[in-house]
């Protein structure tokens, strides 16, 4: 599903609810005749206030107190939009609302490409003499997607050895975020390599699927970047686009790593790396300890 799809069922869902609402509202005046009488009358004071005739005040607000206390009895409440921040709409200012981004998403295998946890199940134990290191951490990675979007920092680079901890970090990241209602979309370093290699060999419209929800959604994991091939211009090409795009126009991006920053630097050149660990924005934390992995 595109975005325009996603647009268009989110509009014709919001739509459907409303005409179920309508139509319960005409069931109810044809079953039950003080509401059909109050509504009738509320409707008829209402036109004529807006056609700008002299109305009784205290009347009207009689009517509409008595009109809600009989929809609330009767559970007939107009259905609010699942989206508040388009009202359903699908779009923002000329832009995809991200509860498009995020239905489109989700309608694609392999949305959430690592496991997910729970900042707040975290067992500290596990990481010995490190703990307070690993509780100080995981704890400014939570506030940073508790707060998002209203963060300075919004590229997270967690580096360090094999089985420390990084992608159990990133899944916790994970699911603060999707428990906002954002979308996420979470890869490893193949499927994002992956999804720049489609991009580049195809030559239809539906190429962008596989580009756009990287540089749209909220969050974008890439786990163990530096284990994907270099694909001559695949890889570096489209790993700066989707950086620098998510960059400038503010979205939280985490990447996780073996590499160290002089490695990243070699592996992908001086763009991506200013991109990365520009200090104005990023969040950068290279974690040293044992692997722990089968603690967790």
């Amino acid at each position: 599903m595109n975005y325009s799809q996603a647009v268009r069922k989110i509009v014709s869902d919001y739509r459907r609810r409303i005409s179920e609402y309508e139509q319960a509202e005409l069931d109810l005046m044809e079953q039950n005749a003080e509401f059909k009488k109050c509504e009738l009358s509320l409707r008829e004071l209402k036109l004529k206030k807006a056609k700008g005739e002299k109305i009784n005040e205290r009347n009207l607000s009689e009517l509409e107190a008595q009109n809600k206390k009989i929809r609330k009895s009767t559970g007939l409440v107009p259905p609010a939009p699942n989206c508040k921040v388009c009202g359903d709409t699908g779009r923002v200012n000329g832009r995809f609302c991200d509860c498009a981004v995020k239905l489109s998403i989700a309608s694609q295998t392999g949305e959430i490409g690592i496991p997910l946890h729970k900042f707040e199940e975290v067992d500290y134990s596990v990481y010995g003499e490190k703990a307070d290191e690993y509780r100080k951490l995981f704890g400014n990675i939570a506030t940073i997607c508790s707060n998002y979007p209203n963060n300075k920092k919004r590229c997270l680079v967690i580096s360090g050895s094999t089985g420390n901890g990084k992608t159990y970090l990133a899944g916790c990241a994970v699911q603060k975020v999707l428990e906002r209602g954002m979308s996420v979309m979470a890869l490893t370093a193949f499927s994002a390599n992956n999804r720049f290699l489609k991009f580049h060999t195809s030559f239809d419209n539906d190429k962008y699927e596989y580009l756009d929800p990287m540089i749209d959604c909220a969050l974008l994991v890439i786990d163990d970047l530096g284990t994907e091939s270099i694909l001559k211009n695949v890889t570096i090409e489209y790993l700066y686009q989707v950086i620098n795009e998510r960059n400038t126009i503010g979205k939280l991006t985490l990447i996780t790593t073996n590499l160290g920053h002089n490695d990243i630097l070699t592996r992908y050149g001086e763009r991506i790396y200013s991109r990365l660990f520009d200090k104005s924005l990023s969040y950068a934390v290279a974690i040293k300890g044992k692997d722990i992995r089968s603690a967790l």
